[in-house]
């Protein structure tokens, strides 16, 4: 039946004139096995590669003194991350737009959790994380954005982020049992990071696009 409805939604794409751009890997981490002692390991690892940096979180809204990093890591994002053949223009994230995304987020009663590491030296945010969980559904949440500035890679900056941010959203909603997570299926980096934390894949998504 999956097999006919992808035929089918793919034959539609086709006949309005998309194209294929780009597949996408949805990962799902299950709270009911997660294995508490081989994560800590992992933490305590990735923290002894991470001298000079140390941990920011926050729930709704970011910290005054690092609102304006989480708008500059935020607007970097499509740079980074692999497109593959999706064409997107890339976006310019302010202050104030990052508020006005804060606020709409509180709008809709999402719970957000958001972890960085600050680089101690500079005092400047160079990595940062976010998980949502939605207003009515107490069991299952969302890994959105994780990103490290690029003069910043390689202290395993990215695992921390999130594992440090897994801790905090878990206190935060005891009755968390599933994350889902899409990841480009050419960012063989930051699957191999979800799958470090416990992520499993569950499906693929291919994303059509149509130009105009």
């Amino acid at each position: 039946m999956a097999a006919e409805v992808r035929a089918r939604a793919d034959g539609f794409a086709a006949a309005v004139g998309a194209s294929p751009a780009r597949q996408d890997v949805r990962s799902r981490l299950d709270l009911t096995r997660f294995n508490e002692d081989r994560m800590s390991d992992l933490l305590a690892d990735a923290w002894t590669q991470a001298s000079g940096y140390s941990l920011v979180q926050w729930r709704e809204r970011a910290p005054e003194r690092y609102v304006a990093d989480v708008a500059r890591l935020d607007s970097r994002l499509l740079e980074d991350a692999p497109t593959g053949d999706l064409k997107i223009e890339p976006e310019a994230i302010d202050v104030e737009r990052t508020r006005a995304i804060e606020q709409t987020r509180l709008a809709r009663g999402d719970r957000c959790f958001h972890t960085g590491l600050r680089h101690d030296a500079t005092d400047a945010l160079v990595a940062w994380t976010l998980m949502v969980v939605d207003a009515t559904i107490d069991h299952h949440g969302w890994q959105q954005i994780t990103i490290v500035d690029p003069a910043h890679r390689g202290h395993r900056l990215g695992i921390i982020a999130k594992l440090e941010n897994l801790a905090h959203v878990r206190a935060g909603t005891p009755l968390l049992r599933q994350i889902d997570t899409w990841t480009a299926a050419t960012n063989a980096h930051m699957i191999a990071i979800n799958e470090q934390n416990g992520f499993q894949p569950v499906d693929r998504w291919l994303r059509w696009q149509r130009h105009l």
